[in-house]
């Protein structure tokens, strides 16, 4: 179990041999507009087609559901079975959103997602990492461990805020941010664009909750946007060896920083309630800027 990329193909940006003609082959458009106007129409279509009671609590599955569709722009049509990390990735992010959808459809108690997080996550930490995870050793073991853990109290953290309106939703998104400037200095292409496309996306369904909160978080953004995010920053550790392990660790910190950002008192006004989580990105911002820079020094 040592950090090697095992990825079958390759996705060429500019830069990377091959010469961008259309608008649409653009990675800027690949990575950001098309995920961020997809995710704002998808939640639209989800929450109309879902009726007036079940809609809003779905509506935030265009999240994954636009992750997933973006993954085949920018990575491809994956093998099947699928071979490399990277292949499976968009099968655990399909999987994470059908049970999150399942479980804000159905209205099951949020305590199902702690049992279903954490069995979901080392399945999938032991699915990706197969075949070879059998044979590792017991310092192998002791990293995959400790970033389940991280999975886990991200998970706890995220759960401690659901009913603060957006600001899980504005965690997960600076954290994505954070993970694509850490992974481009760590020359992972792949993983930078997928984490902008992850971001852009929680960004188009922000739009219909700012500044009032009309779509609830639920499973359906906990799974399908954190299960991302979580895959993301599971390949980017194990598979890529420029990308700094500590500058991951770090941005474990954005998901405390609602700590801090509600010393911050605002009032109950309606214009202290819109800037909110306006303040929580900035705050959120100072952990995800430390990451990149920890990223920048441990490299050169």
């Amino acid at each position: 179990m040592v950090r090697q990329p095992n990825f079958q193909r390759r996705c060429y940006y500019p830069g990377e041999g091959e010469i961008e003609n259309g608008f649409f082959e653009q990675a800027a458009v690949q990575s950001a507009l098309i995920p961020a106007l997809l995710g704002f129409f998808l939640t639209g279509a989800i929450r109309l087609a879902n009726g007036r009671e079940r809609g809003p609590l779905v509506a935030s599955a265009a999240v994954g559901l636009t992750f997933t569709s973006v993954y085949f722009i920018i990575v491809g049509i994956p093998p099947h079975p699928p071979v490399g990390s990277l292949d499976k990735l968009v099968y655990g992010v399909a999987a994470s959103v059908v049970i999150g959808f399942l479980l804000d459809s159905l209205r099951l108690p949020p305590f199902t997602r702690w049992l279903l997080f954490p069995a979901g996550a080392a399945v999938l930490i032991c699915w990706l990492e197969a075949p070879g995870i059998e044979n590792a050793g017991i310092w192998a073991w002791a990293g995959l461990g400790a970033m389940w853990l991280s999975g886990i109290a991200t998970l706890w953290r995220l759960e401690r805020e659901r009913h603060n309106g957006i600001n899980p939703t504005i965690m997960i998104l600076i954290a994505a941010l954070g993970l694509a400037a850490v992974a481009v200095v760590g020359d992972a292409v792949e993983i930078a664009h997928l984490a902008i496309a992850l971001a852009t996306a929680l960004f188009g369904f922000t739009v219909w909750n700012w500044p009032t909160n009309i779509y609830p978080y639920g499973a359906s953004v906990l799974m399908g946007a954190g299960g991302s995010l979580f895959l993301l920053a599971w390949i980017a550790a194990m598979h890529f060896h420029d990308v700094s392990l500590p500058a991951l660790i770090a941005l474990l910190l954005i998901f405390f920083a609602d700590i801090a950002a509600r010393h911050m008192n605002l009032g109950e006004s309606r214009a202290g309630r819109a800037a909110a989580p306006i303040v929580l990105a900035a705050v959120c911002c100072v952990p995800a800027l430390a990451a990149v820079a920890i990223a920048y020094f441990l490299k050169v």
